[in-house]
């Protein structure tokens, strides 16, 4: 840190020369003197010599302190320390394989960017007191100098711009210019970036990385999603995406086919440079039977397709574990209920407080004494029912088990109707998954509710003495009896509501927990017809919400057991709705159709080629064929099976053209997929994808920065020296209070003294 004083003299001497205004000053000061001592040298009275230069001496300091006010004394801080940080410069340099591609020139994209950027280099060197060089392709990497980041190294497979962006970022540098040409393969939200920019105040400056190279086109169905199996006569997704490169904006037709009937057809809209495009349809279901699903991309001279099989199915059988924390009434309506339809199965595990364990497996699961830790363990179940469960029987590893159950597609259902209880899982990951906020526990007013409890029991129960009391007790007692039941108001906005309308089969509730509101997002599907949470809104029921790739549902009444009670022997109602409202929550939670995968690069003459079958039956493996351009049938060796039905074949192709591989399982389904074959591998980086040069300069225009070129400056200088303002910090010395107050002091001390002498 160093410090100093300069002068900016002020008023009508600013803007002067500093000898000219020192010169001035002199003068003035000696005239000053001059008459000062004149003027006490004869006055009115006689003064001693002692009081006349006493006074001089006063008046003198009094015009040697305007003075200096005139001249404006500055004390100036400049730390070189806070100059390098604040005027930082970081070169991103993009290695990745794309910045190999050469054009008829023989230059590189990466040798483009370099010869633009060295036209550059003096300003920023002018500009930034340091400038910091990375290189990036799926990690980054900090070097001395531009060469070393350019040339050291080998080209990475991938391009994580916006990552290398944002690790950036973190480190508050002035300003940040990067080489490339704009693809990023993770395909990450750019406006995540730009937020994260701009609340930084750190501009974003691109030097595009372009040649002449010819542009290369790219086609593949990345991935098909479609349901292992549906009930007849209900509709259902299914979905792909597409991975198209493009020389130029352009549209790109899509179909779906079932055997020969197109099933739907649209365009996508891509543009140029790399595009990852989903598309999803809404399928009606046919015959139960298999039905075979095949999308196809691109024109008939160049069309990819990928084809999965889903299952119609009469009825579908729901596995249920239902674990239970303590003994209930509600359990043995719920498991009659449930199992008077052949359709649902449900193993059960009662874990009381009392810590007793009751175990009951379900036909073809493993017996379970309690939830694992594991979440493969219940991937065989479709839904995880949590009845009046309490948050410490639960361990920390069961309940990273449930989050990553339901994450891989599983469904969960919470029900509680004690308050008390759902305020434990408040902050657990529990309630992290779950479309609900519980209600914090306050210690205090638990405290008081347990005391008012044990009050209420005592006098309740050893009688009163005072009428007072006896009233007191009476109420006790009268709070003991059963409340009557309460219907579910349904919200009209749910696609579950036709379950809680209005009516004479209405299910209807005893007890319920308060939970303070639903996540946003949740489908709320039935609230309490009077009671509000504290933000006024009525108190949520049951709502659902997705989770990953499952659900996650909360239901905070009892099991209506009550209800159940209400109705007529022979009703049906409660089973009604119990094994409606379970199928409507486990409706799309079958996991994916039979389907090839393509794993690795684009397939390449003669080099291996691995593709994997899933959905198939477990245990058995399925029949894999390579059919070649030339019609040849050449059957696979299926290997690798796992609890999940995948199965692994390997061939390697000694033909250029359109490769076929197809699937068959035992019960029929049929899946395929096709593999344009090259004489080299096909991949975003190695196919010229065209730099994205206007999402580069949206990106740099949203930040403060701009598109770098050789015509203009890169880095416009702002209003006023900006490295002087940033690196000095000045602070005025004349306007101290304690300047002002010693001028003032000798000035009133000159009044009093003459005053004292009679000169006033």
């Amino acid at each position: 840190m160093k410090a100093g004083m300069e002068w900016h003299f002020g008023g009508w001497l600013h803007g002067q020369q500093p000898v000219l205004a020192w010169g001035l000053l002199g003068l003035i000061a000696i005239v000053g003197l001059g008459l000062i001592t004149l003027s006490y040298q004869r006055t009115l009275r006689k003064l001693p010599t002692h009081a006349r230069w006493g006074l001089t001496l006063l008046r003198t300091a009094l015009l040697a302190g305007i003075l200096l006010c005139l001249a404006n004394p500055v004390r100036v801080d400049d730390s070189d320390k806070d100059k390098k940080a604040g005027r930082k410069l970081v070169v991103l340099v993009d290695r990745s394989a794309s910045m190999d591609a050469i054009d008829n020139r023989q230059e590189t994209r990466l040798g483009n960017a370099l010869r633009a950027w060295r036209q550059h280099s003096p300003e920023a060197k002018e500009k930034f007191d340091q400038i910091e060089y990375i290189r990036f392709s799926t990690n980054t990497e900090s070097f001395p100098n531009l060469d070393d980041a350019a040339k050291q190294g080998k080209a990475g497979e991938e391009t994580h711009l916006l990552d290398a962006i944002q690790q950036t970022l973190a480190s508050s540098p002035a300003a940040i210019v990067c080489l490339t040409d704009g693809l990023d393969t993770t395909q990450k939200d750019p406006s995540e970036i730009t937020s994260l920019a701009q609340r930084s105040g750190i501009p974003l400056y691109f030097v595009a990385a372009n040649n002449r190279a010819r542009p290369g086109e790219f086609l593949n169905i990345k991935e098909i999603k479609s349901p292992s199996q549906v009930l007849r006569q209900t509709r259902f997704p299914a979905a792909v995406i597409v991975e198209a490169v493009a020389a130029r904006d352009t549209e790109i037709p899509v179909e779906l086919w079932s055997r020969d009937q197109k099933l739907s057809e649209s365009k996508l809209k891509v543009r140029a440079g790399w595009n990852s495009i989903p598309w999803t349809v809404e399928v009606a279901a046919e015959e139960i039977g298999p039905m075979p699903l095949e999308f196809r991309v691109g024109s008939l001279d160049r069309q990819e397709y990928s084809a999965s099989t889903t299952r119609i199915i009469d009825k579908t059988t729901v596995d249920i574990l239902y674990y239970q924390g303590a003994l209930q009434w509600g359990y043995r309506f719920l498991q009659a209920a449930l199992q008077s339809d052949p359709s649902f199965q449900m193993a059960s595990i009662l874990n009381p407080a009392l810590g007793m364990k009751m175990t009951a497996p379900a036909q073809g699961h493993a017996v379970l004494n309690d939830l694992p830790e594991n979440a493969d363990e219940l991937k065989s179940y479709q839904i995880v029912v949590l009845a009046h469960a309490f948050a410490d029987q639960l361990s920390d590893k069961q309940q990273q088990a449930l989050i990553e159950y339901v994450r891989g597609g599983g469904g969960i259902l919470f029900i509680t109707p004690d308050s008390n209880a759902s305020q434990d899982f408040a902050g657990t990951a529990i309630e992290e998954m779950l479309p609900v906020v519980f209600e914090r526990r306050h210690r205090v007013s638990q405290e008081d509710a347990a005391a008012q409890t044990f009050q209420l029991h005592m006098q309740a129960i050893g009688g009163a003495r005072s009428p007072d009391e006896t009233a007191f007790a009476e109420e006790a007692m009268s709070r003991q009896e059963i409340e009557p039941l309460t219907p579910f108001a349904a919200l009209r906005s749910s696609s579950r509501a036709k379950l809680f309308a209005p009516g004479p089969n209405a299910p209807q509730f005893s007890e319920y927990a308060k939970v303070l509101c639903a996540k946003p997002g949740a489908e709320i599907i039935a609230v309490h017809p009077r009671d509000r949470s504290p933000n006024g809104t009525p108190r949520v029921l049951i709502a659902r919400q997705q989770f990953g790739q499952g659900f996650a549902a909360a239901m905070t009444t009892d099991l209506l057991w009550r209800w159940k009670l209400s109705l007529p022997s022979s009703a049906r109602n409660a089973e009604t709705f119990w094994q409606q409202f379970m199928l409507s929550l486990a409706s799309k939670t079958p996991g994916q159709g039979l389907r090839i995968v393509r794993l690795g690069d684009s397939p390449s003459l003669s080099r291996p080629v691995t593709v994997r079958v899933e959905g198939s039956d477990h245990g058995e493996p399925p029949k894999i064929s390579a059919t070649t351009p030339r019609g040849v049938a050449l059957p696979l060796v299926a290997r690798g099976s796992n609890s999940k039905g995948t199965w692994d074949a390997s061939f390697t192709p000694d033909q250029e053209g359109r490769w076929e591989i197809a699937a068959e399982n035992s019960s029929g389904d049929i899946a395929r997929i096709s593999l344009p074959v090259s004489q080299q591998g096909k991949t975003v980086e190695t196919v010229n994808t065209p730099a994205d040069i206007e999402g580069m300069r949206q990106l740099a225009e949203a930040t403060g920065g701009t598109l770098i070129d050789k015509d203009s400056a890169a880095f416009p200088s702002p209003s006023g020296d900006s490295r002087s303002m940033d690196s000095k910090r000045t602070r005025p010395l004349w306007d101290e209070s304690s300047l002002l107050l010693l001028l003032l002091g000798f000035y009133a001390t000159e009044l009093v003294t003459r005053r004292c002498y009679r000169l006033l």
